[in-house]
């Protein structure tokens, strides 16, 4: 494994970073609505903000992930439109909820490749990017098998980032999980487009 190589940021945070947007344990899922591992870290954006490669290496797949759990559709669940690029440093980066997808299989990146760009689809109920990297080129999620993002990225103070994200219908989901008070505090019921392809999209 190469070590040497340099991780740079696929966008640039706009909006403040919510607890539900990071690495480790969620305290409320926005699909599931409970306690659940978070593999990676999310960045919101806006809709098609341009996607870049964090590092050198090769697209090993792309398409749509529509993995299904505990019993819930495919429209609900999954990375959506995806990338993995197996970096050079031999750790797979995964690119999640894409609009669109702009390499193909065997594509190889440096840092800053235009990659694909933001949406909401699969297990998606804001605008944003997921990335993960899994320790290994492997198919394996979940927190034993993956690194923190922000261990590898170039650091970033996330307390100079206050932009509130005002699109609707997702602005109203979003206001709840980045209170300060009570970040988890959400319900089915704030998720009511969760089912239509106009904004799950």
């Amino acid at each position: 494994m190469d070590d040497s190589i340099s991780y740079t940021w696929p966008i640039m945070p706009k909006y403040k970073v919510c607890e539900h947007d990071k690495y480790g344990i969620r305290k409320n899922h926005y699909v599931l609505f409970k306690t659940r591992e978070h593999s990676g870290f999310d960045i919101t954006a806006d809709y098609g903000t341009e996607v870049k490669s964090m590092a050198k290496g090769k697209v090993i797949f792309t398409g749509f992930d529509g993995t299904t759990t505990e019993g819930l559709e495919q429209f609900n669940m999954g990375y959506g439109n995806i990338i993995e690029i197996l970096n050079d440093d031999g750790r797979r980066c995964i690119y999640g909820h894409l609009s669109e997808i702009l390499v193909k299989e065997g594509d190889k990146v440096n840092n800053n490749t235009i990659i694909g760009k933001t949406g909401c689809t699969g297990g998606s109920r804001v605008p944003h990017l997921h990335i993960e990297i899994r320790r290994t080129n492997t198919n394996e999620t979940g927190l034993k098998n993956t690194i923190n993002p922000l261990d590898v990225l170039p650091k970033l103070d996330f307390s100079k980032i206050n932009l509130k994200y005002t699109t609707e219908p997702y602005s109203e989901l979003w206001k709840k999980m980045a209170s300060e008070e009570n970040p988890w505090d959400f319900t089915e019921e704030d998720i009511w487009y969760e089912e239509d392809k106009r904004y799950i999209k």
